[in-house]
């Protein structure tokens, strides 16, 4: 991602902040309870989330109430939060 960043950043492509309205993630790159459970180290810089994160959200603040995608989502997890999403249970 921050090798395509820098490719598009050379071409004057700039990166669209996608956070909602109350600045929540859309787009996650790890699995729901991680986001939730996640807090940044003491020093940011030893962890490239927190790193590359800008005026990130920490906990239950952290995902979108519409969030789009979150990957590393095995099947079981997909059909249950499919069912709790769209009330199947």
């Amino acid at each position: 991602d921050v090798l395509v960043a820098n490719c598009l950043r050379q071409r004057n492509i700039l990166p669209y902040d996608t956070k909602d309205e109350a600045g929540g993630e859309r787009y996650m790159p790890f699995a729901p309870g991680h986001h939730l459970n996640y807090h940044p180290p003491a020093n940011p810089k030893d962890d490239w989330y927190s790193n590359y994160s800008i005026n990130c959200k920490w906990g239950i603040d952290h995902c979108a109430a519409k969030s789009v995608a979150f990957h590393y989502i095995k099947g079981d997890l997909m059909r249950r939060m499919y069912a709790i999403l769209y009330h199947y249970c």
